[in-house]
C-alpha cells in the first residue's frame, strides 16, 4: 500500500459543545489516537480485547477505578500544559475543538489537543500530558513513552502533518517539564494503518473478539471485569480435548517451578546460615564493613517496616467497629488456577 498524501483531513464532529456522554458516542464510532496502542496489542493498561467491547458497547462486569477526576484534572491542566511549551520554546499554540476524520481510512479519528504555528508557516501538532513525578524517568534521554509515541503519529496521519511536539508536565512546577518533537515516519504510518484496519474490519465491524495477546496479568484483569466475580454454584465447564497438549504443558512447569521453589528456599536458608555469625558481630549496628587483600566489602544489615494487622486483631476490628471496619478493610478477589490428573 503506497500512501497517498494528497488529502486534507475531514471534520468529524465540532466538539466544543458535546456532553463527555456525547464525545464518547463520538469516539467509537473510529480508533482514536489514545485507542491505537490497544489495538496493536501494545497498550500498558488496556488489551486489545477491551478497547473492542468499548467500540461494541460491551460494559464491564465490575465497574473499574473511578478516574473521572484524574481525567478531568488532565484536561483542565491541558492549557498550563499548553503555555509552559509555549513559553519554553516561543511556538504560537492554539486550539480547535473538533474531531477530524481520515479522508481515506475513515475509521481513524483524531481530536488533537493544540494545534501550532511553525516559523516556517506549517501547522505542528501539540499534545498535552500530565504524569506523576515518578514517572520521568518513562522520558529519560529524549525518550518518549510508545503508547503516547503511537498515539501523535496517529495524529500525523490523520491530519497529514508532518511535524508533532509532545510535552508533560509532572509537578505544579514548569522546571517538572518536558517536550520531545516526533517526525513523521511514513513506512511506520503506514504499517499501522494496515493493522488499525485489521482491528477494525476484522474484529469491530464483524464482532469478532481480538485474541488476548498482552501480558497474562493484563489478560487475566481483564477477564476478571468482563466476566465478574467468581461463582462457585456455576456448573463445571467440560474443556475441549485439544486443550490437553496446553494442560500437559501446565503440569510440567508447576512441577519444575516447584523444584526452583524448593532449591531457592534452600539456597535462602544456606545465606541465612552463613551471614548470622556476622549478624551476631554486629549486634545493633545496621552497617559493617571489612578489608580483605586489598578489597573492601560494605555490609549493610538495616531494619524495614511495615504496618501491617494481624488476623487476630483484623477479628477484633471487625467484633469491636464493625462501621470502621466496614469503612477500612477492603475486600479483593483472586482466583487460583490449580491442575491435577487422573486416569478417567
Amino acid at each position: 500500500m503506497a500512501l497517498d498524501l494528497n488529502y486534507k483531513p475531514n471534520v468529524f464532529v465540532e466538539t466544543a459543545n458535546l456532553t463527555e456522554d456525547e464525545w464518547l458516542a463520538w469516539r467509537r464510532k473510529g480508533v482514536g489516537g489514545s485507542d491505537v496502542a490497544a489495538a496493536l496489542a501494545l497498550s500498558p493498561y488496556r488489551t486489545a480485547r477491551e478497547l473492542y467491547y468499548d467500540k461494541i458497547g460491551v460494559v464491564p462486569a465490575v465497574e473499574g477505578e473511578d478516574k473521572s477526576i484524574t481525567f478531568e484534572i488532565g484536561h483542565l491542566l491541558e492549557d498550563v500544559v499548553a503555555k509552559i511549551f509555549a513559553k519554553k520554546t516561543g511556538l504560537s499554540v492554539y486550539q480547535d475543538q473538533k474531531m477530524f476524520q481520515h479522508p481515506l481510512f475513515p475509521f481513524m479519528l483524531a481530536d488533537v489537543d493544540r494545534f501550532i504555528h511553525l516559523p516556517n508557516g506549517d501547522t505542528g501538532i501539540l499534545e498535552c500530558k500530565t504524569a506523576h513525578y515518578d514517572t520521568q524517568y518513562l522520558w529519560a534521554n529524549g525518550a518518549v513513552p510508545r503508547h503516547y509515541e503511537l498515539q501523535v503519529k496517529h495524529y500525523m496521519a490523520v491530519m497529514n502533518i508532518d511535524v508533532a511536539y509532545i510535552a508533560c508536565l509532572f509537578s505544579n512546577s514548569e522546571s517538572d517539564f518536558v517536550w520531545r518533537k516526533i517526525e513523521r515516519d511514513l513506512d511506520e504510518e503506514e504499517n499501522n494503518i494496515l493493522l488499525l484496519q485489521n482491528f477494525w474490519n476484522r474484529y469491530v465491524l464483524n464482532r469478532v473478539e481480538p485474541p488476548l495477546t498482552e501480558k497474562p496479568d493484563m489478560v487475566l484483569a481483564a477477564l476478571s471485569r468482563y466476566y465478574g466475580p467468581a461463582d462457585k454454584n456455576a456448573p463445571t465447564v467440560t474443556v475441549g480435548a485439544e486443550f490437553a497438549p496446553a494442560l500437559e504443558q501446565l503440569l510440567a512447569m508447576k512441577a519444575q517451578k516447584k523444584n526452583l521453589d524448593a532449591q531457592s528456599r534452600k539456597l535462602d536458608e544456606q545465606i541465612k546460615r552463613t551471614y548470622a555469625p556476622i549478624a551476631e558481630l554486629m549486634g545493633a549496628a545496621c552497617g559493617a564493613v571489612c578489608e580483605s587483600n586489598g578489597i573492601k566489602y560494605n555490609i549493610s544489615f538495616a531494619p524495614q517496616y511495615r504496618e501491617g494487622i494481624s488476623k487476630d486483631n483484623l477479628s477484633k476490628l471487625r467484633a469491636q467497629y464493625p462501621d470502621a471496619y466496614d469503612d477500612l478493610v477492603q475486600t479483593t478477589e483472586s482466583r487460583i488456577f490449580k491442575l491435577t490428573k487422573a486416569i478417567a
